[in-house]
């Protein structure tokens, strides 16, 4: 069994706006479920409830940040949202893998999962809150 380092919500993966924030803090709770569940090896199937909930909540908070930065006017945007359907493309295809004859081992996923959320929030999303904040947006996240 892969030994995957925990996300573990901080300070340095905070973007600098709480409702974010707390948001994905939620993903890395639910990412933390699925190491703890790899390491109990519960079954196939059980992972695959667990990774259709963290899918289920990026949806939901992919939705809520892509309205936050059309109504900021961010000038990356569609390069953002692209990302954001790779993603749920991805991850979407592991869930249907891994109810196959031949699955994806769950260390692979996780292994995508800690790369893409950690390049994700600490680079990527970092942009579009200091874009708002140089153009001194009032625009407040949510619907």
């Amino acid at each position: 069994m892969d030994n995957h380092g925990e996300i573990i919500w901080n300070k340095k993966s905070a973007i600098g706006n709480q409702e974010i924030d707390n948001e994905h803090s939620k993903l890395f709770d639910i990412y933390q479920e699925l190491i703890e569940f790899v390491q109990t090896n519960g079954t196939r199937s059980e992972f695959a409830q667990i990774l259709s909930k963290m899918t289920d909540y990026s949806l939901i908070h992919f939705k809520k940040e892509e309205a936050y930065m059309k109504k900021m006017g961010f000038p990356k945007f569609r390069e953002h949202k692209n990302y954001h359907m790779n993603y749920i493309y991805k991850v979407a295809m592991f869930n249907v893998e891994l109810l196959s004859e031949n699955p994806p081992d769950p260390n692979e996923i996780i292994t995508f999962l800690e790369k893409w959320w950690g390049n994700h929030i600490l680079k990527i999303d970092t942009e579009y809150e200091n874009f708002r904040k140089e153009s001194q947006s009032d625009i407040i996240y949510g619907y």
